[in-house]
């Protein structure tokens, strides 16, 4: 019997290199002059490249929005289901790994992101549908780990799974507006901060000796929060 003839991985290739200056540069016009004040035109101009050439990897600006989708969007979906579906992963070892997950594709494609952000609506149809589904089925995601946690007692009882993962989400997703590579803080360290906060939030809070009133565990949570951010600036910034 013959074997199958080994298929061999496909390596990058200077199209793969140009297609990528091609997305980057529609990225950059899409957030300075919107979707639909840009066209082929002025991508092609941005990248010194002529409209015939740009047709080569893409037929038109839409389907390059769809590509910035595909690496975002549902990108960030099927990391999530990654995760979520391993039920034997403790819960907060699993809502660290989402959390990691998520912020570290959103500080290294925010560009992209705010694009998608904004431009969703310009998707032609069906990509328009999927990229909805994808972000309802990333949002599940979260909350399967998070219901998990508070069913097994790892996260609050009172805690409500919906609203911690919108929460934690958007803490993610902020990062895409404010983040800066040459900033104080790497990536890492935002999304480490990312973690704690909102761990914080779902583990319940350790037995305290003594008698302590809500407002004094409040106040304490908040000092905790801001001793870590500060630690985490100072030693970014090397003072």
């Amino acid at each position: 019997m013959t074997n199958p003839p080994t298929v061999a991985k496909p390596r990058a290739t200077r199209n793969d290199a140009q297609r990528q200056a091609i997305l980057d540069a529609a990225s950059l016009l899409f957030i300075a002059k919107g979707f639909g004040g840009t066209n082929i035109n002025d991508i092609a101009d941005a990248v010194g490249t002529t409209r015939t050439a740009l047709y080569y990897y893409f037929p038109s600006k839409e389907s390059m929005l769809e590509a910035l989708t595909e690496e975002v969007t549902e990108k960030a979906s099927q990391l999530a289901q990654s995760v979520s579906g391993r039920d034997e992963l403790p819960p907060d070892d699993a809502l660290r790994q989402l959390i990691l997950q998520h912020a570290g594709l959103i500080l290294s494609h925010a560009l992209q992101f705010r694009v998608v952000e904004r431009s969703e609506s310009s998707l032609p149809e069906p990509h328009r549908s999927a990229a909805q589904g994808a972000r309802r089925a990333l949002l599940e995601h979260f909350v399967r780990v998070i219901q998990r946690g508070i069913e097994g007692g790892q996260f609050r009882r009172d805690a409500n799974a919906r609203i911690a993962a919108f929460s934690i989400i958007g803490m993610c997703n902020w990062t895409a507006w404010w983040f800066h590579e040459d900033g104080e803080l790497s990536a890492d360290a935002v999304a480490a901060t990312i973690v704690d906060f909102g761990l914080r939030m779902l583990v319940p809070d350790r037995p305290r000796r003594g008698r302590a009133t809500g407002i004094d565990d409040a106040i304490g949570q908040m000092r905790e929060a801001l001793a870590v951010f500060e630690s985490q600036t100072k030693r970014s910034s090397g003072r």
